[in-house]
């Protein structure tokens, strides 16, 4: 079994605030491996990575990795004084024992996008996961998503997808692109709201189907302006 637990951390805002929850949250669900989304480096507010200052309250976490995807210039319309750098994260108990980046197709006016792609170890044997934050319009979120299939499938791989997709309407997306063949998607299992504001779920789990998932929780309490999702699969054979 893996218990795998993603949040989009919502970069700064009252970080200083929900840090607490979130470590709270980590301990209590106590994952194998946490996937975090628009994860920053701000020298304004720390020299350290925000993975860094959580890793730093975590110490069964020993392997860690941040991802500058890119210089955000201009943040809520404000021009910044330094740009911060944004990316994402990945927490581990496990060895990470392969790391990539994919750089997804970007429209021009839309901020860049990569996929952190790795392996790791568990008792024994590999597991191949992907990091995912596509772009928040639907349709530049469909574009990214098909892109990636394609670079797995030249590949002759599936990974398991994990984080904020962006796509309210994944579900039936997935069934257009016949991937419901060969994914099993968290929502599926249990619908669920992982964006509040708008009772949107954008925030997934996409497994091959030789898993089965076991468990799918939201976790809520002030930790970002997303819920927390927390999954527990194993093999389904």
């Amino acid at each position: 079994m893996i218990k795998i637990f993603t949040l989009n951390l919502w970069r700064y805002y009252d970080f200083d605030i929900r840090l607490s929850n979130i470590i709270n949250s980590i301990q209590d669900k106590n994952p194998d491996v946490i996937f975090l989304q628009e994860t920053q480096i701000d020298e304004a507010k720390s020299p350290f990575s925000q993975v860094e200052l959580i890793k730093n309250k975590l110490v069964e976490y020993k392997y860690s990795y941040h991802s500058t995807i890119y210089l955000k210039k201009i943040q809520r319309g404000v021009t910044l004084d330094k740009p911060i750098q944004e990316g994402m994260s990945v927490l581990s108990k496990y060895p990470i024992v392969n790391f990539f980046e994919y750089y997804i197709y970007t429209e021009p006016e839309k901020e860049p996008r990569s996929i952190m792609c790795f392996d790791m170890e568990i008792n024994s044997k590999f597991f191949k996961f992907a990091n995912i934050h596509f772009n928040n319009d639907e349709e530049s979120a469909k574009i990214q998503l098909k892109d990636f299939i394609k670079f797995l499938t030249t590949r002759v791989e599936k990974r398991i997808m994990v984080g904020d997709f962006n796509l309210y309407g994944l579900p039936n997306y997935l069934v257009e692109l016949g991937l419901d063949k060969d994914y099993n998607l968290s929502f599926d299992f249990k619908n669920y709201i992982s964006y509040p504001e708008h009772g949107w779920c954008l925030d997934y789990i996409l497994i091959p189907n030789e898993f089965k998932f076991l468990s799918v929780d939201t976790i809520e309490g002030n930790l970002s302006d997303h819920r927390g999702v927390c999954v527990v699969i194993d093999h389904s054979f």
